[in-house]
């Protein structure tokens, strides 16, 4: 839980420790060890290594639009518990998110809804933008919480990730990253 702040610490210092080399990509090329997870949104502005200053091998990614939950991203994360044994899982969502948007507009009007794929991806994320209009406050960055904090729940209730929070193995958190200050921010 230390490791991944103390990056971002060292990316808002400019005084990262983890450039990308090929000498790098080798060392790691016959084995993986990471130490924790990040499941992201598929945002190209979101580059994980690069926000918590990891080298290859220390972090497992897996991304999505929106941070959108599916059976096989779900089986994915838990394979990263069941066989990487990860101790740490952060749900990383970020500010100016394009699909909390577009589910927030959808929500206001349902003619917004993208057709297709697309709209499944959307319409998956509007139950948060409705719990954030409840608060009053700014309604993306509401959403996205309200969003981030129900997909650390979803993924809680799955058995592997379940037994192994039980089993003092493993914790689940929600975070959040400022595009304009690189600044990560957890949820407590």
């Amino acid at each position: 839980m230390q490791r991944l702040p103390a990056g971002n610490d060292r990316l808002l210092a400019n005084k990262t420790l983890h450039a990308q080399s090929l000498e790098s990509i080798r060392q790691h090329a016959e084995s993986q060890a990471p130490y924790a997870q990040v499941f992201g949104c598929a945002d190209s502005r979101v580059p994980v290594e690069a926000i918590f200053d990891v080298d290859f091998g220390d972090v497992f990614v897996t991304r999505t639009a929106g941070n959108v939950l599916s059976e096989p991203t779900i089986g994915t994360i838990e394979y990263g518990v069941a066989a990487l044994k990860t101790p740490l899982i952060v749900v990383l969502g970020h500010q100016n998110c394009g699909a909390v948007k577009a589910a927030v507009d959808a929500m206001k009007d349902p003619s917004k809804t993208p057709a297709g794929a697309l709209g499944a991806l959307v319409s998956a994320l509007v139950p948060a933008a409705r719990e954030a209009e409840d608060r009053g406050a700014d309604i993306y960055s509401a959403a996205l919480e309200a969003h981030i904090r129900k997909t650390v729940e979803t993924l809680q209730t799955s058995p592997v990730v379940s037994s192994a929070v039980a089993a003092g193995t493993l914790r689940v958190v929600g975070a959040s990253y400022d595009l304009a200050t690189a600044k990560v921010t957890l949820y407590r």
